[in-house]
């Protein structure tokens, strides 16, 4: 009767081990999660120009995005993962966009900070048009 009373003692300890284990790697790859998500900075890029210019490439500092088709209305977001050499202030971001076989260049400095989104937006039209020209807006 006592050895009974032992075993069941040792399989209630192991069953309380066993849930406790499970119980925290599930908590902390939730909080892993947010720690890698918190790791990096990222870059949003949103297309708001006045005259259908598609975004065609991002660079910055280690980072070239190219192959892209950002179109009026839409954004994308980048994760630079790969930190930068020079730090996160005063960073040059060189947006490229085209339309009609004629590609034009826009550049702004901007800065990053790890688990935040620095956004720019590509906005106006061509300067003959009557407005200023295109231009990047930063969002910090």
């Amino acid at each position: 009767m006592l050895n009974k009373i032992v075993e069941n003692k040792i399989q209630l300890l192991f069953i309380s081990l066993i849930f406790g284990a499970l119980f925290f790697t599930v908590s902390c790859n939730k909080e892993c999660d947010n720690i890698a998500d918190n790791k990096y900075p990222y870059l949003k890029v949103i297309n708001e120009n006045d005259d259908n210019n598609v975004i065609t490439s991002v660079k910055l500092v280690d980072y070239t995005f190219e192959n892209l088709s950002i179109n009026v209305g839409e954004s994308q977001t980048f994760t630079l993962d790969k930190g930068m050499p020079g730090g996160y202030d005063n960073i040059n971001v060189n947006v490229s966009h085209k339309y009609g076989g004629v590609t034009r260049f826009q550049n702004i400095k901007v800065n990053f900070h790890n688990g935040d989104t620095t956004t720019i937006i590509l906005k106006g039209c061509i300067s003959y048009e009557g407005c200023q020209g295109f231009y990047l807006e930063y969002k910090p």
